[in-house]
């Protein structure tokens, strides 16, 4: 039965546990780009803040499961480029319409939320062809996700936060993600990520 499943649906093969975590992300991306539509940042940034949890958990599951494939770096790099590359610059896009800027600070914010998603293909592609066991080169794209979006609330939340300063972080989140800094990729990256993530959704739904 599976066999004839299998090839009625090739691709369905390489369905496994931590594959179906890098799925899963792709569902709250989902539902992250439909609040936005609704002007919901608060429960877009919930949802988008657990897409970038299941990146963490979907490469710690790989590991210990041995279950690490190339299928599951092209569906997880995919997946990656929706929700950190552009539901962030989506995000920036919204908060120029509610927001009265210059002509000159909206062409500057365009050309950080471009080069933003440019250095996220770029830093994707690039730790495809590369062999990373133990460490990241560049910042990973899920922290750099993690970074513009509490650049992003802040500019919402307090008011006295230029929308430039977004335009500032995406510009140097975007320079460090294809950087030649190393950064650990199991343990204490978790650990830090951890250390922010939690602390910030808390923040977003109660603050």
């Amino acid at each position: 039965m599976r066999k004839k499943f299998v090839r009625a649906f090739p691709a369905l093969k390489h369905m496994n546990i931590p594959n179906a975590i890098t799925t899963l992300g792709l569902v709250f991306g989902i539902f992250a780009c439909y609040f936005l539509t609704q002007q919901n940042l608060r429960m877009a940034i919930v949802f988008l803040t657990i897409a970038s949890i299941m990146d963490f958990v979907d490469g710690f599951v790989a590991a210990k499961l041995k279950q690490q494939t190339e299928f599951g770096q092209y569906v997880d790099t995919l997946v990656d480029f929706f929700t950190c590359g552009i539901i962030p610059v989506w995000m920036v896009f919204d908060l120029l319409v509610r927001q009265e800027n210059t002509l000159f600070a909206n062409i500057l914010i365009i050309c950080a939320l471009v080069f933003y998603c440019m250095c996220a293909l770029w830093r994707l592609a690039y730790y495809n062809i590369i062999e990373a066991d133990k460490f990241f080169t560049g910042l990973p794209v899920p922290g750099a996700m993690m970074i513009v979006t509490m650049a992003v609330w802040c500019v919402v939340r307090f008011e006295f936060i230029p929308v430039l300063f977004a335009a500032i972080v995406f510009f140097t989140v975007g320079t460090l993600m294809i950087s030649g800094i190393i950064l650990p990729k199991y343990g204490m990256w978790q650990k830090i990520m951890s250390a922010i993530a939690i602390p910030f959704l808390a923040l977003v739904l109660f603050y």
